[in-house]
């Protein structure tokens, strides 16, 4: 068995909804191959590697370009700011800085209903900002 490397690999699978009469697919990660250079994905239900195309619905193996999360780093008190439609603003606090394996790195906030996200794709994003970093508020005269 070899495992699997840079480029990594995914096996796709096709999933057809009789209902909407609509087609999509999902992916696994090919983790290795065997030695006859068949692709191995993992099986949930017996926790075992399998043949990628063991399944039905095998559409394919395709080469996964996008970047891996490697590590996470804390916030650092940084935050998002967002416009809302009436024009106000409101922020989140970054609560992680994501390493990618290409050396990027991306923030990622916690909204109001839990959900994850770069806030930099999100809707109304306007800034990453360090509070320490901000103009200090006008002074008020007398």
């Amino acid at each position: 068995m070899i495992p699997a490397n840079r480029p990594a690999y995914v096996a796709r699978y096709r999933h057809h909804n009789k209902a909407t009469d609509t087609t999509n697919h999902s992916t696994k990660p090919v983790v290795a191959w065997d030695d006859d250079k068949v692709a191995l994905v993992v099986d949930e239900k017996t926790g075992r590697l399998v043949d990628a195309s063991s399944y039905s619905n095998f559409a394919g193996l395709m080469e996964d370009r996008a970047p891996r999360i490697v590590a996470t780093m804390p916030g650092g008190g940084w935050m998002a700011e967002y416009r809302d439609d009436d024009g106000t603003t409101f922020s989140f606090t970054v609560v992680a800085w994501n390493v990618k394996d290409d050396g990027d790195m991306e923030p990622a906030c916690v909204d109001r209903d839990g959900f994850v996200s770069n806030p930099t794709q999100d809707e109304g994003f306007v800034r990453l900002f360090h509070p320490s970093e901000e103009p200090p508020a006008p002074a008020q005269s007398a």
